[in-house]
């Protein structure tokens, strides 16, 4: 169960992140195998009374209509299970009439103490914890008050509070993290591998790589292979990532392969289909970095 205002959305915009992580949510599995299951349960207009079925449900629409130009509503469909308002439990959180209305509408049979909670707010927080429920705190403001701070870290909490011993959310979660926190494309992680204080996989990392042309140098970002260690605090955050450098004779290799394909003029330096003897593209990407990618195997 998550909260939106200040949680997923703030200032009327989704925070960074937020699609990746409810991707990743969205493919998780429980203890039992099944599908982990997302709903939004958030404050909303309570119609005056008396409540009728027009005046919910068109209050209830307004507010669909908001999450659909967010982007979100995908997450949460069919919006008539996997979304409660106070508008249809005639209360705020975290009086817990409005998560057994949440259970309800899901038409799942689970007590409140198998449900997380995830929310900004740090009395709500301890409400649910009362009730039973789990619950993560989301802060925004990293004032080091929450239990996350991004919602790229998110995931790794998750899986060790539904499914602890599950590789398939631990990779999927690890995978988000490494890409958008740590710049690494996750490759796999050992077979071994369980929620615990390190783990171990394989990952693809840029390397900057030299093309001397014309007694000029520019400098390639190329990936390469590179172990990978990844260290978790008590509460499955990651704490660190270390990963190893590609060998000398590699980056050398790399260098030669690059001067090779310039000869041949097999690099595009433009974005756009690859014309004659290209094969690969060389793009500049948001932080300045040469990226260079094969786009083809042969020319035409």
């Amino acid at each position: 169960m998550l909260d939106l205002g200040d949680t997923l959305v703030k200032d009327d915009r989704v925070l960074p992140h937020v699609p990746a992580a409810l991707e990743v949510l969205a493919q998780f599995e429980t203890e039992s195998k099944t599908p982990l299951v997302l709903s939004l349960v958030s404050d909303y207009e309570i119609p005056k009374p008396p409540a009728t079925a027009p005046k919910i449900n068109s209050i209830f629409s307004k507010y669909v209509a908001v999450l659909d130009e967010l982007g979100l509503k995908r997450f949460f469909e069919p919006v008539e299970r996997r979304v409660t308002l106070s508008t249809h439990a005639g209360v705020f959180k975290p009086d817990p009439r409005i998560f057994k209305k949440a259970i309800q509408r899901l038409r799942l049979r689970l007590s409140l103490n198998q449900c997380l909670f995830i929310t900004e707010n740090a009395e709500h927080v301890t409400a649910c914890r009362s009730l039973g429920m789990m619950s993560l705190l989301f802060d925004s403001t990293k004032s080091a008050q929450g239990d996350f701070t991004d919602w790229a870290e998110a995931p790794t909490l998750i899986t060790r509070i539904v499914n602890p011993e599950s590789n398939l959310n631990l990779r999927l979660a690890v995978q988000l993290q490494l890409a958008t926190i740590y710049d690494l494309q996750l490759v796999r992680l050992n077979d071994d591998s369980k929620p615990r204080d390190v783990i171990h996989g394989l990952a693809k990392k840029l390397f900057p790589v030299p093309l001397k042309k014309r007694g000029a140098t520019e400098m390639i970002e190329v990936p390469f292979s590179v172990q990978v260690d990844i260290s978790f605090d008590k509460q499955g955050n990651i704490r660190g990532v270390k990963t190893d450098r590609p060998a000398a004779e590699d980056l050398a290799e790399a260098a030669d392969y690059i001067k090779t394909l310039e000869a041949n003029k097999q690099i595009s330096r433009g974005e756009g289909n690859l014309k004659g003897s290209e094969t690969h593209e060389l793009r500049t990407d948001e932080r300045g970095r040469k990226l260079l990618t094969r786009k083809r195997f042969t020319a035409t």
